[in-house]
């Protein structure tokens, strides 16, 4: 096993060291992109020491993970038939296999609610990853941050299709270089495979987009299979976004917009209704683990950055009146009143770039007749909509809502870049710095 981790391991470092030998970009060198997997490999370090020397390591989730990983992989030396039924779930029940699911913590949770544990996913690929590894969770990292990184890859990809006429930088910057996002989704936790889902999930979206194709159909279900397993509430939100952009492939921009319109209504109405439509009440849920968030965050002596959130019935009232504060909670916090730590100001600095970049669209709006433009602006702004909605119901704490919200802010920032007329917007600047000379 042991000469199979060092060939393993070979042959994964020529991989990553021949992609990027082969990389190719009308706008940017390859000397770019080398740069920009240090970055996410700066990220996921960063994870780890944040993870390992300023919390608790037996109680952080990197660890947590990665021990649960390793504990799956115990299996491979006692019986790689039962190492297989662990990492593929086929057979995943027989009695042999409960000594190794005793020893990892959260394979299983008090209260699942019929929902797919995505816990699990993330401990079978520090397994599989142990296969070259040899348990070190510097590889671990290593590989995370690569897979991230080429979902990040194939995300400003999909973008230089979608925004052709739009500055690279901006599409470099939000697929790359957005803080949060560069930082928890580059180290060894859920969200590095949920980006990889997500850059190829838009980009197999994008190639259905301009044509349709049997093999990118194929390649767009898998990925968004890996997302739902990732993250299991981030696919209920870039579902209805991608409705939206195949049914209105030739509507025009006020079709677009009562699409929009249905959609939003259609998915509620979908929801309050879910028990009797499919059998599975999916408001009763939300509900349940929303109430079972504020029940834990209650009990713990140290409450973090936790903030009071109306507890979510399973009805109609109070679901409609809690989606407007929770999408707020989730758009903009921190509030300033709430940064008592170096991680929050980072955070809320971004906030006001962000609420900055909100003014300078509305003060220099770039106005299109391009169906096709306000198409693609649309759907990123709905899944934009739809995932932080579901995050601010749910989490009654700043720092997860940090964590949580990221899969958004690439398509939250790219929607902004794209509607800013930035010829208006730098003719604007350079008339004031010249009043402010003149005025010196």
């Amino acid at each position: 096993m042991e000469v199979l981790a060092v060939i393993l391991t070979i042959l994964l470092f020529a991989a990553i060291a021949y992609f990027f030998y082969k990389i190719k970009d009308k706008n940017f060198s390859r000397n770019v992109f080398i740069i920009l997997f240090f970055l996410k490999l700066l990220g996921g370090f960063s994870v780890y020491a944040v993870y390992t020397y300023l919390y608790d390591p037996s109680m952080a989730d990197i660890h947590k993970f990665f021990r649960g990983g390793k504990v799956l992989y115990k299996a491979a030396d006692d019986n790689f038939a039962d190492y297989l039924r662990l990492i593929t779930g086929i057979q995943g029940k027989q009695p042999q296999l409960q000594k190794y699911y005793d020893q990892t913590d959260y394979w299983t949770r008090e209260f699942s609610y019929g929902l797919f544990n995505d816990n699990r996913t993330i401990m079978r690929f520090n397994a599989i990853v142990c296969l070259f590894s040899a348990g070190n969770i510097y590889i671990h990292i290593f590989v995370m941050a690569f897979l991230s990184f080429l979902g990040c890859f194939v995300l400003y990809k999909s973008f230089d299709e979608l925004f052709t006429e739009l500055n690279p930088y901006f599409k470099i910057i939000a697929a790359f270089m957005i803080p949060s996002c560069l930082f928890w989704t580059s180290g060894l936790l859920k969200e590095g495979l949920l980006m990889f889902a997500i850059g190829f999930s838009m980009w197999f979206a994008t190639k259905l987009y301009m044509k349709f194709s049997v093999l990118n159909l194929v390649g767009l279900l898998l990925s968004a299979a890996l997302m739902f397993l990732s993250k299991v509430y981030v696919l209920p939100a870039f579902f209805p976004a991608l409705v939206f952009l195949f049914l209105s492939r030739k509507f025009n921009i006020k079709q677009q917009l009562i699409l929009i319109f249905l959609i939003i209504v259609f998915s509620a109405f979908f929801v309050i209704f879910s028990g009797k439509i499919i059998k599975y009440d999916i408001l009763q849920t939300l509900s349940g683990k929303q109430n079972d968030f504020i029940n834990y965050i209650s009990l713990l002596e140290d409450k973090g950055s936790t903030f009071e959130l109306p507890r979510l019935s399973p009805n109609l009232d109070s679901f409609i009146r809690l989606v407007p504060i929770g999408f707020i909670n989730s758009m903009f916090r921190p509030f300033p009143s709430e940064v008592d730590s170096l991680f929050l100001f980072f955070s809320f600095s971004e906030i006001v770039l962000f609420i900055i970049l909100i003014f300078v669209s509305i003060l220099f709006f770039k106005k299109t007749d391009d169906p096709n433009k306000v198409r693609v602006t649309l759907f990123c702004l709905t899944f934009v909509l739809f995932l932080n909605v579901l995050v601010g119901v749910y989490t009654p704490n700043t720092g997860s809502i940090v964590r949580y919200r990221t899969p958004g802010l690439p398509f939250q920032y790219i929607m902004l870049f794209v509607i800013i007329d930035w010829k208006k917007f730098s003719t604007f600047v350079r008339n004031k710095l010249k009043l402010l000379k003149v005025n010196v």
